[in-house]
């Protein structure tokens, strides 16, 4: 298995049969990845990709100022029930206390998701077969109209997301690979692999 510093003792032909059943190369410690790319895909991309650049730290500090002003304005409204402009005011205090409490679980997700989506559906040209291959060294890349081999030393960094893994070879180039083309099994591989190789240079969604 990836990620291991030994190479378990089996025959060749059970060798096979195991990357057979888990869509993996005959090859020892290689996982190969296969899928056509989706607008769906692109719009997940684009949410992780934000989502790596906000901290939680940032998250929860927007979540608690918008929980308290939900309060305050449960609060003047309730010191103050009889006046009809304190009435509205509050009522436009709370509304946006749920915004802010929201926000990044939500509303800036389904806008970006939305944004992404629209942008696909004007370069469907771009939606094109993919293919990874990952070994304890690093990986390569391959499309319709390119084909790369990267080392994982030579990596920028790596994001994973709730539905994609996303691999930066600079600041802002990167290639991603949608979660739901590959197993569960092959997920926490690729998992290690990153881990391992890249240390701090890995961050998981919710992690930071």
């Amino acid at each position: 298995m990836a990620g291991k510093q030994e190479t378990p003792n089996v025959s060749p032909e059970k060798t096979a049969g195991m990357a057979e059943n888990k869509g993996e190369s005959p090859a020892a410690g290689e996982i190969s990845v296969s899928f056509l790319l989706t607008k769906e895909d692109y719009g997940e991309y684009c949410v992780a990709a934000v989502n790596r650049r906000i901290s939680l730290r940032e998250k929860m500090g927007i979540r608690i100022l918008g929980l308290l002003a939900i309060l305050c304005g449960f609060l003047f409204a309730c010191l103050w029930s009889g006046n009809g402009w304190i009435f509205g005011w509050t009522a436009c205090l709370e509304l946006i206390g749920l915004v802010m409490l929201i926000w990044y679980d939500w509303i800036l997700p389904t806008h970006v998701r939305v944004s992404a989506c629209g942008y696909m559906d004007h370069h469907r040209e771009e939606l094109t077969s993919r293919t990874f291959v990952f070994t304890p060294s690093g990986f390569s890349y391959t499309n319709s109209g390119c084909s790369m081999e990267i080392p994982y030393g030579m990596l920028y960094g790596a994001f994973e997301g709730s539905r994609v893994f996303i691999f930066y070879m600079g600041a802002e180039n990167s290639v991603y690979l949608p979660k739901r083309a590959v197993s569960e099994d092959d997920c926490r591989e690729i998992r290690a692999l990153l881990a391992n190789a890249l240390q701090e240079k890995f961050d998981q969604e919710g992690a930071r």
